[in-house]
């Protein structure tokens, strides 16, 4: 039997960005929490928490020296302000497609349309 690995096999841009993002945290010696699981894929999860990745719920659960990442599914804008108003380093992993949905979404809400969103309620980006 042949198996045979497609060339796009692997995370997508945006998934590989934000590993990447906490990976180089770590290497630059930084303690790091994710705001959530970074990504969906739990063994790679697993690999990041061996490396002193914490998960956290809440921005209120970060400890003052660790560096947040926003995970790749992105958070609310009420998210990113509670951040700020804690004063808390953080880097935003959020994939770029996802805010460009942010934003589309954002504008035709603010113009009274009515949004629906399909897709897993336990999925954080839904």
């Amino acid at each position: 039997m042949n198996i045979k690995v497609a060339k796009s096999a692997g995370f997508c841009f945006g998934v590989s960005r934000a590993v990447d993002l906490v990976e180089k945290l770590v290497d630059e010696g930084k303690k790091v929490c994710t705001l959530g699981t970074i990504i969906h894929n739990p063994q790679k999860v697993q690999e990041l928490s061996e490396k002193g990745v914490r998960i956290v719920d809440s921005p209120e659960e970060v400890h003052p020296d660790e560096t947040l990442v926003i995970r790749s599914h992105g958070v609310s804008a009420d998210v990113i302000d509670r951040i700020n108003e804690l004063s808390l380093s953080y880097s935003d992993a959020t994939c770029p497609f996802v805010l460009k949905i942010h934003k589309i979404v954002s504008e035709h809400s603010q113009k009274g349309e009515t949004i629906l969103i399909a897709g897993d309620r336990n999925h954080p980006e839904v």
